[in-house]
């Protein structure tokens, strides 16, 4: 063996014994996820109690496609399609017919088991970031005892499938940049969070952009393991572009609710409702009527509403003067939606969209409740779900934002830092650009935690530095 590969075997064997977890303590952590995992959606807050709104909907496309499979139904592309797709496995094994029991219980195992996993994967991040290992195992036990990613469990919702396999991914990507290692898992399981959520596209281009800074400084990471990543990351693109043609019969898409999302937040309208005919509409005009018609509302936005008047910085002010937008047609038309957006531009011009990004960032940090938790289950759940909300204000939102700058300023020289702040960074543009929500959050909180410890960290080591100097002093003086 020369000198080379000599070097080159060391380098590796160090790097498989510093990242090597101390076997006992992960597995302790494992069982642990596991087990309060499975005690949370089988006996706490099982998602079977909870089927309504959004989980109802996700659990009728699960039979659906159970029973008919890919069918041409353009309410199976209302969605991304990722959640009722894993949520349909049940259905497929157990049969879609009713009673559905054993297969809501099966649903919920599953649930538990991403939550879990996305604790043990938290760890292992943190083993790949951080020089000290007890700062790994903080962020393992801080995992653990997040409460907000253990409750979204509890619910038929793409938050607990999303949180594990956008934890995986960048798991894989760190592995890449760092051993030139699981680029096709990285690809496989980041087409998986695609599907489950098309935002993740973003942090995926982010992620090639930390690897396009460093290309020349990460000899591992060659041009067949780009290859390797992007494929499946293709071919989970172009099947979400065929199943959409196949639901809606256009191509450009690929769930419809994007484009009602996307009104809301250039409009910030609390309720979109959509008619069939011109005379329905006018009559839940003339009546006030919010509730009928295809309707879909925002609990966000109705919070903003009632929590500042339209003449606060952070108030509403809907740009079609009103709360509420009627039309006739389907409720996710493309056409009508880009011809909303395009009156709501000319009303408000660039300074107020600017300014309902700004409003639509701070939902998701300051101003919007936990949904679904703050309509059902709130007089047991709710209390335990807002003491982490502040938490997460008064302790992690500051810490994770310094740590965010950091790690992308040092984006040459620790660019596995800089892949969890570029996946934090990814659900800010989202929040800004469409709308924020702690639910939509919540998957994203392991890279706040992993980025505000080495914060506090540094303020520790400053204060024990400033405490030594203050012991020192009298025996100067002396």
């Amino acid at each position: 063996m020369g000198a080379a590969e000599g070097a080159r075997a060391d380098h590796a064997d160090g790097w498989r014994q510093w990242l090597r977890p101390q076997r006992r303590f992960l597995l302790i952590l494992a069982v642990l996820a596991v087990v309060t995992r499975l005690i949370w959606v089988l006996l706490v807050h099982p998602p079977w109690d909870y089927v309504y709104s959004d989980m109802r909907l996700y659990v009728l496309r699960a039979v659906s496609l159970a029973e008919h499979g890919i069918a041409p139904s353009r309410q199976m592309a209302w969605q991304a399609f990722g959640t009722h797709y894993i949520l349909s496995l049940p259905f497929f094994l157990l049969g879609p017919e009713k009673p559905w029991s054993a297969q809501y219980a099966l649903g919920a195992v599953m649930f538990g088991l991403c939550s879990a996993g996305a604790v043990v994967l938290s760890y292992l991040i943190a083993l790949r970031l951080f020089a000290r290992q007890w700062m790994a195992r903080a962020a393992g036990i801080v995992a653990l005892c997040w409460y907000p990613n253990l409750s979204t469990a509890g619910f038929f919702l793409s938050e607990p499938p999303f949180l594990l396999f956008n934890l995986w991914t960048t798991y894989c990507l760190i592995r890449v940049l760092q051993e030139g290692k699981r680029a096709l898992a990285a690809g496989v399981f980041g087409g998986v969070s695609f599907m489950l959520r098309p935002q993740s596209a973003i942090f995926l281009a982010l992620a090639f952009l930390v690897w396009l800074v460093n290309c020349l400084r990460l000899p591992r990471v060659r041009l067949r393991h780009i290859g390797l990543l992007a494929l499946p990351l293709a071919l989970a693109l172009a099947f979400s572009l065929w199943r959409f043609h196949v639901h809606t019969g256009y191509w450009g898409g690929i769930a419809e609710n994007a484009n009602m999302n996307l009104t809301a937040a250039r409009c910030h309208n609390i309720v979109t409702q959509a008619f069939k005919s011109k005379p329905l509409l006018l009559r839940s005009k003339r009546h006030g009527n919010t509730r009928d018609g295809r309707r879909v509302s925002l609990p966000g936005y109705r919070v903003l509403s009632k929590r500042f008047a339209d003449e606060s910085p952070l108030g509403l002010r809907p740009a079609m003067r009103s709360p509420t937008i009627r039309f006739v047609g389907y409720v996710g038309d493309p056409k009508i939606h880009r011809g909303l957006r395009r009156e709501c531009y000319r009303r408000t011009g660039a300074i107020e969209q600017l300014r309902y990004s700004v409003v639509n960032l701070a939902l998701q940090w300051f101003i919007a409740k936990q949904w679904p938790t703050n309509e059902r289950g709130r007089e047991y759940f709710l209390p335990v779900t807002e003491v982490f909300r502040y938490l997460f204000q008064v302790l992690v939102l500051i810490p994770s934002l310094i740590g965010l700058v950091a790690a992308i300023r040092r984006a040459r020289e620790d660019p596995p830092r800089a892949l969890v702040a570029v996946n934090l960074l990814s659900i800010c543009v989202i929040a800004a650009v469409f709308f924020g929500d702690p639910r939509l959050r919540t998957p994203y909180d392991p890279y706040a935690l992993l980025l505000a410890l080495p914060v506090y960290f540094a303020i520790a080591r400053w204060y024990r530095a400033r405490a030594g100097r203050r012991a020192d002093a009298p025996l100067r003086d002396a």
